[in-house]
């Protein structure tokens, strides 16, 4: 087997389930396997055993090894080990996994079915720190696995899981929570039900349930994954798949009015370069940007409206080592860290943060990035107040209204639309609805239809300029539809990966193929 690198790694996760006969097949083998003492430990004392039973805590554990095998065989799982980790009735916990999981790590640990790694609080020459216990499948465990012959698709990945989310720190773009050095992450905080929150689960789960039933890939890949540096230097690898597409709509500082932003989804894990090639369906797609979304809502709430001119083009060159076109695009990351910053000097330090190591631009002085943002607030002076004054997040919970009504509407007409948070992917097919929709939506939540862009041309605008070419096809051309239609690229085994989903859809939800 590979080497057991305990840095390649993912959570365990509590809300795979089957019932399968194939997989209660191999939990009862495992089970029986076990002495009588790791079963008794499995079960739990009666006045203990919680509302989960044991083999239910065996039954999740195997599932997630399966599923992290499936996805990458050299792939870990990090189990936390503290009793705080698994609050049975939290709403957090769908199956009720209680602390009795550990008794079941141990007993598969003993038995030989899992390489388990326990946990560190330091690591030598390291910033990455602390890290849970890991554990991965053994052969003794994936010889069984072989007898299931399921993608991880075929299983409930999201049994019961709480898609409507309230934390108390802000998240980055992939929904995990940021917060100090030094400080812990935390939990997700428990609330109770009103209407409002009933009304978004059900409308999130409408839409959970399109995407599980929609085919979405990267043609060109042979494996169904791709690598990246994070900022800290660590590569982490993103699975492109089926299995990574549950959407939750996350709350920050323990508010219902902050945040409020739709994350999940391996799109929105991946480059604007990738995001190009994504396929739904097997049909190419498109993506519709909002223009300046925040600055521009910014502007409808001061009863400006939405200005399609280039608002980060400041007209003059103010630093000599930039061109134009430089300048303008510091000015746009510097605008746009500023509307999420509570100071000029935070926004000046977050701004050089995202700049590469030896640039220009990591060089640029506070001075240097005052005269630039002095400069953009001299021509939009109505944008001033808002700058430097932790804007970005109650704009997120805007924007996350617009978003919801793009997606319920996805949902309610059953046309998949891929949300990255100010902008949308659909198939090139269905541009202009989307684009009517991003309208429609802006004009219901900040009165006006705020303008939107795209860099790929729909397949209208393809019919136009082959009718302006040629005079002929305004109505529609069964040839110029089957170019559009077509992917170049497509590789065997991304034609293998989608014929696969596509009968097991037919099989099993004969109504949605």
């Amino acid at each position: 087997m590979a080497d057991f690198d305990v840095w390649y790694s993912r959570p365990f996760d509590v809300h795979v389930w089957s019932e399968h006969p194939k997989v209660n097949a191999v939990v009862a083998q495992v089970y029986d396997s076990l002495s009588k003492a790791q079963q008794q430990s499995i079960q739990g004392k009666s006045y203990n055993a919680g509302r989960a039973s044991g083999k239910t805590h065996l039954k999740v554990v195997l599932l997630d090894l399966y599923v992290a095998w499936k996805t990458d065989p050299a792939l870990c799982i990090g189990i936390a080990r503290g009793n705080d980790a698994y609050k049975v009735n939290s709403r957090y916990n769908g199956l009720h996994i209680s602390p009795r999981v550990k008794d079941v790590v141990r007993s598969l640990d003993e038995q030989n079915y899992i390489d388990f790694r326990k946990g560190s609080h330091s690591r030598t020459g390291s910033s990455k720190g602390n890290r849970t216990s890991r554990m991965r499948a053994t052969k003794r465990l994936t010889d069984l696995f072989l007898n299931l012959d399921l993608e991880p698709y075929e299983l409930d990945l999201h049994h019961n899981k709480e898609c409507i989310v309230l934390k108390y720190h802000d998240v980055a773009d992939n929904g995990e929570p940021t917060s100090q050095r030094g400080q812990k992450k935390s939990k997700d905080i428990e609330y109770k039900d009103t209407p409002e929150t009933i009304q978004m689960r059900s409308e999130l789960n409408d839409y959970n349930a399109l995407l599980a039933e929609t085919y979405i890939d990267i043609p060109s890949l042979t494996e169904p994954h791709i690598t990246r540096t994070k900022t800290n230097g660590d590569t982490q690898v993103i699975p492109i798949d089926q299995n990574n597409k549950f959407v939750r709509r996350i709350f920050s500082r323990g508010s219902w009015e902050m945040n409020g932003r739709f994350y999940g989804g391996w799109w929105q894990q991946v480059g604007k370069d990738y995001r190009k090639q994504i396929a739904i369906n097997n049909f190419p797609t498109v993506e519709v940007d909002y223009k300046g979304l925040h600055v521009a809502i910014l502007s409808a709430q001061k009863g400006i409206q939405d200005d399609p001119k280039d608002r980060y083009d400041l007209g003059q060159q103010l630093l000599p080592q930039f061109n134009l076109q430089e300048q303008r695009a510091i000015v746009k990351l510097l605008v746009l860290t500023a509307i999420n910053a509570k100071s000029e000097e935070s926004a000046y330090g977050a701004f050089r943060n995202d700049q590469p190591t030896g640039s220009l631009q990591k060089k640029l002085t506070n001075t240097e990035l005052s005269l630039l943002l002095n400069a953009f607030t001299d021509k939009h002076p109505h944008l001033q107040e808002d700058l430097c004054s932790d804007q970005g997040i109650k704009l997120m919970r805007i924007d996350s209204e617009i978003t919801a009504k793009v997606l319920n509407a996805s949902a309610d007409l059953k046309v998949p639309i891929l949300s990255v948070h100010d902008s949308y992917i659909i198939s090139i097919f269905d541009v202009e609805l989307l684009r009517e929709l991003m309208r429609e939506a802006t004009k219901e939540v900040v009165g006006y239809a705020l303008s939107v862009e795209q860099e790929t041309l729909s397949y209208e605008d393809i019919i136009d300029q082959h009718y302006r070419e040629t005079g002929t096809g305004k109505d529609g051309n069964v040839e110029l539809f089957r170019e559009t239609a077509t992917i170049d690229n497509k590789t065997p085994e991304y034609e293998e990966r989608i014929l696969r989903f596509i009968n097991h859809r037919k099989t099993n939800y004969e109504d949605t193929y």
